[in-house]
């Protein structure tokens, strides 16, 4: 089942959506999804809370795991040095970096490890490639803890790693308010 392209996620109302994909025997996948805490936004800006609509590349996939042998995706496991920083004014904004190997710039950023129930499993949405300070940083699907995030996609552990073990590299994720 390693050729899901699109992942889906329908934004109902306030912070909660459904996340769904098909499976090469075109099966529906469904689950709940949390998102933003003060909804969806076709313009994001940093720390508005927001999770951003639109069809945006899957990039790094990370967790707290040694290693996924049952995905098809590189993978990192995050460890006590690595962050990825929101401060606008560092040259590494939206950039996952290595505090052991960078010359620290940056007075915000999230060190990935304090989030092990998140970030257990996570991949980067690629919400703002061109990494432009103030356009949106650290943007994710993680793994719920039952409750809206600060603008990422939050979907149950398990149900991320199935994804996880389908999702093509080049995969993408098409985020949209759902209009009754």
């Amino acid at each position: 089942m390693d050729n899901v392209k699109t992942v889906y996620v329908k934004v109902l109302e306030g912070s909660r959506g459904i996340l769904q994909f098909y499976d090469k025997d075109n099966k529906i996948h469904e689950t709940e999804a949390f998102i933003g805490i003060n909804g969806v936004t076709k313009e994001k800006v940093e720390g508005d809370g927001k999770t951003p609509i639109g069809t945006f590349e899957l990039g790094i996939t990370f967790g707290t795991h040694k290693f996924l042998n049952s995905i098809n995706r590189k993978y990192i496991q995050i460890n006590n040095n690595l962050y990825w920083v929101d401060d606008i004014k560092s040259k590494y904004y939206n950039q996952l970096v290595d505090i052991t190997k960078v010359n620290k710039d940056w007075n915000s950023a999230e060190h990935l490890i304090e989030y092990s129930r998140e970030y257990e499993y996570a991949v980067e949405i690629k919400v703002n490639p061109e990494n432009v300070p103030g356009k949106g940083s650290a943007i994710f699907m993680h793994c719920s803890v039952g409750k809206p995030t600060a603008g990422c996609v939050a979907i149950d552990r398990e149900k991320l790693l199935e994804l996880l073990k389908c999702v093509q590299e080049n995969g993408l994720i098409c985020i949209e308010k759902f209009e009754k």
